[in-house]
């Protein structure tokens, strides 16, 4: 079977052939966004200034409260992203191989946005913890793309059969 194969099955099911590691380490990496998302979607500065330590800015209209708003929106769309993650994982484990893929394109466009619309240390309190955990973040998605791209041995895949009468 083809990468491409294994990345768009024609069939969406639960018959994940790829390794146990890449499937177990989903979880983790699950509750991690959901904790993301929700902390971007609820909390009141959207996490902008009590995690990501970004500075508060002055002005009238308040300006921090248009960036709250858009890191609000961004923890919805987060919210929908691990939804479906969720719906991979209980009903369409043979998906996990695409969603591994979506996760690494995300964190790649965190680093060219990051590139593109740098914020010197004047924004910053202290290193934010996503900025400091994208390329770490990317080398493991990556590890475990390729984990669930590689399907299990065949004694791994072995059923049990009833004997033959």
């Amino acid at each position: 079977m083809s990468t491409v194969q294994k990345l768009f099955p024609v069939q969406a099911n639960n018959a994940y052939k790829g390794s146990k590691i890449a499937l177990y380490a989903s979880y983790p990496i699950l509750t991690m966004l959901l904790f993301r998302s929700c902390v971007h979607f609820l909390k009141g500065d959207g996490g902008v200034n009590s995690i990501a330590t970004i500075v508060r800015f002055d002005g009238s209209p308040d300006p921090n409260r248009v960036i709250y708003l858009f890191s609000s929106l961004w923890g919805s769309q987060q919210l929908l992203f691990v939804l479906l993650f969720v719906v991979v994982l209980v009903r369409y484990r043979n998906l996990l191989p695409l969603f591994y893929a979506l996760l690494v394109v995300e964190v790649c466009f965190r680093l060219v946005v990051g590139f593109l619309h740098s914020l010197d240390t004047s924004f910053y309190l202290r290193t934010p913890p996503g900025k400091l955990g994208n390329l770490p973040m990317l080398i493991l998605l990556t590890i475990l793309l390729f984990l669930s791209l590689k399907e299990r041995s065949i004694s791994a895949n072995k059923t049990v059969e009833s004997p033959a009468k």
